[in-house]
């Protein structure tokens, strides 16, 4: 690939509380909140983190606010590395800090994170969304908050599989996050939504299998449920597996995510410009 291209990964966050019943937020000791209030303020939370994000204690990977304006955040996640090299004969060890972008667009009604791929820095960009996640994850604990990140992915491969592969369907596991956002959770049906917000469930799998010697039936568009699953967890809400009788490999959703490409000149060119091309990213 042309080294001048940059691909991004997009991701999508939710933001929950931690328990539906009132907490306690360390910051302000004398109020109770309840789980809707908590569900109200949450990007108001998260935003007071990304604001501090940089100051994190984790050495091995700086974190850098590189650009801000209103909702969106531009960083740079850098990997530390130890490098020995001679020079006149004797061994030096240099330190080496290839970094990646990590764009946040903190809208309530968008939340999505760009991760930009850097195989000097990181294998892949999960690498670096699992760093942001261990940091966030504890940084939203004292407002009673949890964060979930899952990426996105194209429904028209996956149809596209599930033709090719129509009367071979055995097995399907469905993983959700609890619906958080309103634009991308219409799709879901209301047992779904009930269910997880019942029990407080975070995270949810839904596995359906064929009897032995059968095959799952009525996989399709016109499958309501099926199909609000789809559309709901490719919006970055979740994953799908499935395995087709015949095919040694089970499909995985994780494995054909939503990448945007750049050139890397704007997304390090001036800065009137840097803006609006990662806004456009997470849009």
């Amino acid at each position: 690939m042309d080294q001048n291209l940059i691909n991004f990964k997009i991701y999508r966050y939710h933001l929950l509380p931690l328990s539906s019943r009132s907490s306690q937020i360390k910051l302000f000791p004398d109020k109770e909140f309840s789980a809707e209030e908590i569900k109200q303020r949450k990007n108001e939370f998260l935003s007071i983190e990304l604001d501090s994000l940089e100051k994190n204690k984790d050495k091995k990977h700086p974190l850098k606010l590189h650009d801000k304006e209103d909702e969106f955040y531009l960083f740079k996640v850098a990997q530390k590395k130890d490098t020995i090299i001679t020079k006149d004969f004797e061994s030096e060890t240099i330190t080496n800090e290839p970094y990646c972008f990590v764009i946040f667009n903190n809208d309530p009604k968008v939340q999505k994170i760009a991760i930009s791929d850097n195989k000097d820095a990181f294998s892949n960009q999960d690498v670096v969304k699992n760093i942001l996640l261990k940091i966030l994850k504890r940084d939203l604990k004292k407002y009673g908050l949890n964060i979930e990140i899952e990426a996105l992915f194209d429904t028209i491969s996956f149809w596209k599989y599930v033709a090719k592969h129509k009367d071979q369907i055995t097995y399907i596991n469905f993983k959700y996050i609890k619906p958080n956002l309103a634009n991308i959770s219409s799709s879901l049906t209301e047992d779904f939504k009930d269910f997880s917000e019942n029990v407080n469930s975070h995270e949810s799998n839904i596995s359906v299998k064929a009897p032995k010697n059968g095959t799952l039936e009525n996989i399709n568009k016109d499958n309501k449920n099926i199909n609000g699953l789809v559309n709901y967890v490719s919006e970055g809400a979740g994953t799908i597996k499935l395995k087709a009788k015949g095919v040694r490999k089970m499909m995985d959703t994780k494995e054909n995510p939503t990448i945007t490409t750049v050139e890397e000149i704007q997304i390090e060119g001036a800065p009137e410009q840097v803006i609006k091309i990662y806004k456009s990213i997470v849009e």
